[in-house]
């Protein structure tokens, strides 16, 4: 820590510099803005990158559910048609068969009703990725305008 005083100091030893502040001119502040504004833009950009990547990823998820869905619809629906041929005719087992193939054909149904459910969500997942790949190239237009 130094002390002020009147006496010069001893040799050898080193003086500390001053520093002077001088007020911003009006170049200086308005480059800080601009440099401001564009680290502001820079962040935009990247969270407008980032949704175009997780609505990606939503739309490609909401897509493989609905298809497995369907999948298991149509697995359900093959297993019971080929139950009915194999038991089409033998009359002791048709009281069973139609007891089995309500059950089955609910479960179809249900299915199918998760599997529609889950097109419709594939279909806002596709939307809010074109959206956000729509706003990113509105971004990607602005930042190319600017000087």
């Amino acid at each position: 820590m130094g002390h002020i005083t009147d006496k010069k100091p001893p040799e050898g030893i080193q003086i500390e510099e001053k520093l002077y502040y001088q007020k911003q001119t009006p170049t200086k502040s308005s480059e800080f803005e601009e440099n401001r504004s564009k680290r502001q833009l820079d962040r935009e950009k990247s969270e407008v990158f980032e949704r175009v990547e997780i609505e990606k990823r939503k739309a490609k998820n909401a897509k493989q559910n609905a298809e497995e869905a369907f999948k298991r619809a149509n697995q359900i629906k093959k297993e019971t048609d080929e139950y009915i041929q194999k038991v089409k005719y033998k009359s002791r087992k048709r009281k069973s068969l139609r007891v089995k193939m309500k059950k089955r054909m609910e479960e179809a149904n249900r299915a199918i009703s998760e599997a529609e459910k889950l097109k419709q969500l594939a279909f806002k997942a596709e939307k809010n990725l074109e959206d956000a790949e729509s706003e990113a190239e509105k971004l990607k237009e602005e930042t190319l305008k600017k000087p």
